[in-house]
């Protein structure tokens, strides 16, 4: 009887360190890397997940969506009053008057920030510079909530996210008309 329940409790361990095996390492990627961006998800993010394995395929979600918003979040369109104000990073080169779809009701105080808790990987904004200031000028329909985590695979980190964002629900070539730039400040 006793081999037995060793048994049962090696083959339970064994399970278990199957289904918390880290990812399989994407192009760029060492293993190391690999386990130490998905040890440090798994750290901040597992609780939420009723089974290592269940953990797991969140990940391997989270991977392969490269979603801006946590996976629970329902989509709350919303329409943001004239004289509301929010900040936009934007990338050397980028036109004030082409403002990306997302912004944040936080304060942007320098790069790092925007890689750490708006979760944005280097691949979609390789340099940032300035944060823009705006207001808005004409009532304008966002998705507003918080922002999820991101695995950027080119830095090799793990981004927790958790500031607020709004997602703009207007075409790119109409967001300026909804805009007004109160302010253009440079960042590190």
């Amino acid at each position: 009887m006793t081999i037995l329940k060793r048994g049962a409790a090696l083959l339970l361990l064994l399970v278990a360190a199957c289904a918390a095996a880290p990812a399989a390492p994407r192009p760029g990627m060492g293993p190391a890397a690999v386990e130490d961006v998905h040890a440090r998800w798994w750290a901040e993010q597992r609780w939420r997940y009723a089974s290592d394995a269940v953990a797991e395929e969140g990940y391997r979600a989270l991977l392969d969506r490269q979603s801006a918003w946590p996976e629970w979040h329902q989509k709350d369109i919303v329409t943001l009053p004239v004289g509301l104000r929010f900040q936009m990073a934007l990338s050397p080169g980028q036109p004030v008057e082409r403002p990306g779809a997302f912004g944040t009701f936080d304060r942007i105080p320098n790069v790092a920030w925007v890689r750490r808790v708006l979760a944005v990987k280097v691949a979609w904004k390789p340099a940032i510079d300035r944060v823009v200031t705006y207001e808005v000028a004409a009532p304008l329909p966002a998705d507003v909530g918080t922002v999820g985590p991101q695995i950027d695979e080119g830095s090799r980190e793990y981004l927790p996210g958790g500031g607020s964002q709004l997602e703009m629900q207007v075409p790119a070539a109409e967001r300026f008309t909804h805009l007004k730039v109160v302010e253009v400040r440079e960042i590190r």
